[in-house]
C-alpha cells in the first residue's frame, strides 16, 4: 500500500483556506480524497493529483499541482520530518511525514485564484507491506 497525504488550514490572501490533498492509494479509480475549502465553501478536486518530491531526501522541497488544471498549484517547504521504518520480514513500512508550509495558488469552483503563502500543514509519503 502507498500513499501521499497532506494537509494545511489558516488565513491566507484574505481568505480563511484548507488543504485535503491526497494521492496513489486511489491513482486509476475514478475517486479521490482531494477538496479545498475556501471561506467555508469546500470544492470537490476530482483530479487526480501530481506528487512530485525526492523519496530519498524529504526536506527538499515538494510540488503537488493538478495537471495544470489550475485549482492546485502548490509548493511545499518542510522545516521539520518524522521517519518511522519497520522491515520484519512480510511486514515493512516505510514513512516521512513533514510538517512545513504550503505556497502557491487554489481556486474553488467558479472562484477567483486564491494566493496561499506560508499556510502551515503537513505532507506524508507512506510505503506499507503486510
Amino acid at each position: 500500500m502507498r500513499w501521499n497525504w497532506g494537509a494545511a488550514s489558516g488565513r491566507t490572501d484574505g481568505h480563511t483556506v484548507g488543504l485535503q490533498l491526497g494521492g496513489e492509494w486511489t491513482r486509476g479509480t475514478g475517486a479521490t480524497e482531494n477538496a479545498l475549502c475556501v471561506d467555508g465553501r469546500l470544492t470537490k478536486i476530482g483530479r487526480e493529483l501530481v506528487w512530485d518530491f525526492a523519496p530519498d531526501d524529504p526536506m527538499a522541497p515538494w510540488t503537488v499541482h493538478d495537471g495544470g488544471a489550475g485549482q492546485v498549484d502548490l509548493r511545499f517547504t518542510p522545516f521539520h520530518v518524522r521517519r518511522v521504518r519497520t522491515d520484519v520480514g512480510l511486514i515493512g513500512n516505510r514513512t516521512d511525514q513533514c510538517f512545513g508550509h504550503y505556497a502557491g495558488t487554489v481556486r474553488g469552483d467558479g472562484g477567483r485564484p486564491v494566493a496561499v503563502d506560508g499556510l502551515l500543514g503537513w505532507a506524508e509519503n507512506v510505503r506499507m507491506r503486510w
